[in-house]
């Protein structure tokens, strides 16, 4: 059997496919997803702004990015459940990934009613996370190239629709995080917020998801791929920053964007919070935004930009031994995504230690870090992760009784690496 490669983990630390055959993890997948996953608790304990009206450390370095980071994430999980380099997909895999994307739509959907109940200021991402999914089933068999210039062309285009048709379509009628309820009561409300009025409107969000897509289908073990993702990224982020910044300070942005909607606070006093606040888009100027949220092209493309460097850095790193022993925990982390943010929701739900978020921050990291490596030496695939890896399983197993099996070649390894 030959040996692992070195910045895989060795198959006594790798799940399983549905044929029972061993599939190693890449270190730096899960390093990236770990680290998107603690910037989400980051922004979800200390907030967008502090009482002084400035924004939140938490805010200015991880608000929009984690999530971004998150959703990109997903796609390059999306790209290894099926096939990784060579796709492989046949009706099985379409019914897995639905099946997935049911199963975490409605932990999404459950984890609304402890938001709701607690009044959270969260916006839980796991039902458009699921939408997300559903809208990829298409794009499975496209090539990395399409793949990425699809995802370009709806970080710049699904700003511009969702300004046109927001104000066309209705609002959801419920307040707060959708539930189980919602989709009884108001499923149009409901499909309206994951489209287009949520904090992450699947019109414009699936371009993270294409680029993701992208990505999983390259070699991720190839540092000159790592390298082209930290270069490529950080160029594409620093020229959305750039070009956004351009627009709001010499060509008037930021005083149209304060007229428009946050005339209420005088100017001086408005200046930061203009810059940082999302807008309602009753302008559009506000496509000239780059704060965290305002899903305009700017923030797309940034965070678009941020969240491929972020994953190339941690690939570059995790080739290093060191480095990766280091990031070991938060690989661990991120090879449990689902169980680790649920958990997350749930305890901040709680309202514990919410008047101490240094303390609350530092105890779910810490937490999350400790349960993830131990679960993982211990049991191997986090709980909720094998909840839904066993219903598209089954799901599958089911869907491909009812279709010719075509045999994959002996020399093409079955990749669904980071699921």
């Amino acid at each position: 059997m030959p040996a692992p490669h070195p910045l895989t983990q060795t198959p006594s630390q790798a799940h399983r496919d549905g044929a029972g055959r061993s599939a190693p993890r890449i270190a730096g997948v899960d390093a990236a997803r770990g680290l998107a996953l603690i910037g989400m608790f980051s922004v979800h304990v200390y907030g967008a702004f502090s009482a002084d009206g400035s924004p939140t450390p938490a805010w200015m370095f991880a608000g929009g990015r984690s999530a971004a980071t998150f959703a990109l994430m997903a796609g390059v999980g999306l790209a290894f459940t099926t096939g990784g380099r060579r796709p492989a997909v046949g009706r099985g895999a379409y019914v897995a990934v639905a099946t997935r994307a049911l199963l975490i739509g409605l932990a999404g959907l459950l984890l609304g009613y402890a938001s709701r109940a607690a009044d959270l200021d969260v916006d839980v991402i796991l039902t458009f996370y699921a939408l997300l999914f559903l809208c990829a089933l298409p794009l499975l068999r496209l090539h990395p190239r399409t793949l990425i210039g699809l995802s370009l062309t709806l970080a710049v285009v699904g700003p511009v629709v969702l300004h046109l048709v927001r104000g066309a379509l209705p609002e959801p009628a419920f307040d707060g995080d959708p539930t189980l309820t919602d989709v009884v009561t108001d499923p149009l409300g409901l499909l309206c917020d994951l489209l287009v009025h949520g904090n992450y409107p699947v019109l414009a969000w699936t371009a993270y998801l294409c680029a993701g897509l992208a990505v999983g289908r390259l070699d991720l073990t190839s540092k000159r791929v790592a390298t082209r993702l930290l270069t490529g990224g950080l160029a594409l982020a620093a020229g959305a920053w750039l070009a956004a910044t351009v627009l709001l300070q010499w060509f008037g942005g930021l005083w149209h964007l304060w007229r428009a909607e946050f005339s209420d606070t005088p100017w001086r006093e408005a200046r930061s919070e203009v810059l940082w606040d999302t807008s309602d888009g009753s302008t559009w100027w506000s496509l000239t935004s780059r704060a965290p949220h305002s899903t305009s092209p700017f923030d797309m493309l940034q965070t678009l930009g941020s969240a491929a460097a972020l994953l190339g850095a941690a690939l570059l790193l995790t080739r290093l031994p060191l480095a990766r022993k280091a990031l070991a925990p938060l690989s661990a982390a991120g090879s449990m995504p689902l169980t680790l943010y649920c958990a997350h929701v749930l305890f901040l739900a709680t309202g514990a230690l919410s008047d101490a978020p240094d303390l609350l921050y530092a105890l779910q990291v810490a937490g999350a870090l400790l349960f993830a490596v131990v679960w993982r030496r211990a049991v191997g695939r986090g709980p909720l992760e094998t909840v839904v890896a066993a219903g598209a399983r089954q799901a599958r197993r089911a869907a491909e009784c009812h279709e010719p099996v075509t045999a994959r070649p002996p020399t093409e390894p079955v990749d669904t690496k980071n699921p």
